[in-house]
This record gives C-alpha cells, sequence and structure tokens, in this order.
C-alpha cells in the first residue's frame, strides 16, 4: 500500500500541482526544479501524514530520499530536453526513472508494515481501491494530455498546454463506468 501512496503523491506532484508557468521556470533556472521538488516534498508529507501522525517518522527521510533523486533526474531531463529535439523520448524516461525511484524506495521499506487506528476516515484513507481510482483518475485527466503535449513540442518548442477537455471527459467517464463495473462484480464475486 505504500508504494501506490507514494505514486499518487508523485502524480500529484508532477501532473496536477505542477502548472506550465513552473514548466517554464524550470526550463530557465535551477530556483524552478528546486520549487517543484519542494512541492513534491510537501504532497509526499501531505499523503503519508495520517502515517506520520501515528509514529511512522521514518517515512519523513523516504520522502526526502525520493525528493532528492527527483530533482536530479528532472535536472537531468532538463538538459537533455534544451539540446534535443525528441521530448516524447525524454518524458516517457522521465516517468520510467521516477517510478524506479518510488520501486526502490518500497523496496527497501516495503517489508514494515503500516497499520492505522480503524476509525472511519482513516478507514476511506487506507481504502486501496479509492487509491487506485484517484490515481487513475489523474492519469487519465493529465499524464495523457501531457503525453501528447510532449508530442507537439518535439515539432512546436513554444507549444502551450491546451488539455482537450472533450477527450478528457471521455476518458474519464469509460474508466468510470468500467470501474464500478469491476468493483461490483468483485463485490458480488465475494458474497
Amino acid at each position: 500500500m505504500l508504494l501506490g501512496y507514494l505514486i499518487f503523491a508523485h502524480l500529484l506532484g508532477d501532473f496536477v500541482f505542477q502548472p506550465e508557468s513552473l514548466v517554464r521556470l524550470k526550463m530557465k533556472s535551477m530556483k524552478g526544479v528546486f520549487i517543484h521538488v519542494l512541492i513534491h516534498f510537501a504532497l509526499g508529507i501531505i499523503v503519508l501524514l495520517p502515517f506520520i501522525m501515528h509514529g511512522y517518522l521514518w517515512l519523513i527521510a523516504v520522502i526526502f530520499g525520493i525528493s532528492f533523486c527527483h530533482f536530479w533526474i528532472d535536472q537531468a531531463k532538463i538538459s537533455y530536453n534544451l539540446k534535443h529535439d525528441k521530448k516524447t523520448k525524454a518524458f516517457v524516461i522521465d516517468q520510467l526513472l521516477h517510478l524506479l525511484t518510488l520501486l526502490l524506495a518500497y523496496f527497501f521499506v516495503g517489508n514494515i508494515s503500516l497499520n492505522l487506528p480503524e476509525t472511519f476516515g482513516l478507514k476511506i484513507y487506507t481504502n486501496i481501491s479509492v487509491l487506485i481510482f484517484l490515481s487513475f483518475l489523474i492519469f487519465l485527466s493529465n499524464v495523457v494530455e501531457i503525453y501528447r503535449l510532449q508530442e507537439v513540442r518535439e515539432k512546436n518548442a513554444d507549444a502551450k498546454f491546451k488539455p482537450n477537455t472533450e477527450n478528457i471527459a471521455k476518458r474519464i467517464g469509460v474508466f468510470a463506468v468500467l470501474y464500478v463495473f469491476f468493483m461490483a462484480m468483485a463485490f458480488y464475486a465475494t458474497k
């Protein structure tokens, strides 16, 4: 479950809380990358806060290590992007390296069981189905559009991010229907 939270925090930091103005600042200055990484660190703390507040303080060190790696991965991607036109390739490699970092962090601490008290709010928070749903929602609404932007940027470096809301709505609608269908099947299969 920890890996799910780490991926969710990453998706928030790289796709929800990274406006185009921050992307431009990252391309101009290391200050932009630092701000981006601070946002990632803060989101990691916020996403894992219920665990941190219940005694898992070592998670702060894990989040710091992930953020440190994130800084250098993004710096390498920016250096590459400034010299090359293959934005899509750099985007995919960047995201794979971030995923590898999250997997390594999980590998080192994943065998530690994280438990929270059985209160209603924390039960929802620790529901893996909710976490998966939110992660896929971010993926379908943001990641796909950012990938398409990288394709456009290969032809026009000055292209602005203009999400196609109609396509986003279609992807989310199809996902929501399929998700509800499979959750219902799983619910009835366990009865």
